[in-house]
């Protein structure tokens, strides 16, 4: 059986060669030039996107027109 996935992330499949762990480096995430090029693409944007707000992580207030986090507490 097939796992199905969003088309959204096909977009992977044009990814140049790119480096994740920077040889010589402590790894650092924030640094990884695979995830720099992936979320310069709008696809996994939206894709990101569209799974975090069909989650209960956030909700839309229709009053103020923003997102919010479901635990935010503010201080």
């Amino acid at each position: 059986m097939k796992k199905c996935r969003s088309k959204k992330l096909m977009v992977a499949r044009n990814m140049p060669p790119l480096y994740h762990r920077i040889p010589g480096q402590t790894f650092d995430i924030t640094q990884s030039d695979v995830l720099k090029w992936l979320t310069s693409q709008p696809e996994i944007l939206n894709y990101i996107w569209d799974n975090i707000k069909n989650s209960d992580d956030v909700y839309y207030d229709a009053a103020t027109g923003k997102w919010c986090g479901a635990d935010y507490e503010e201080d």
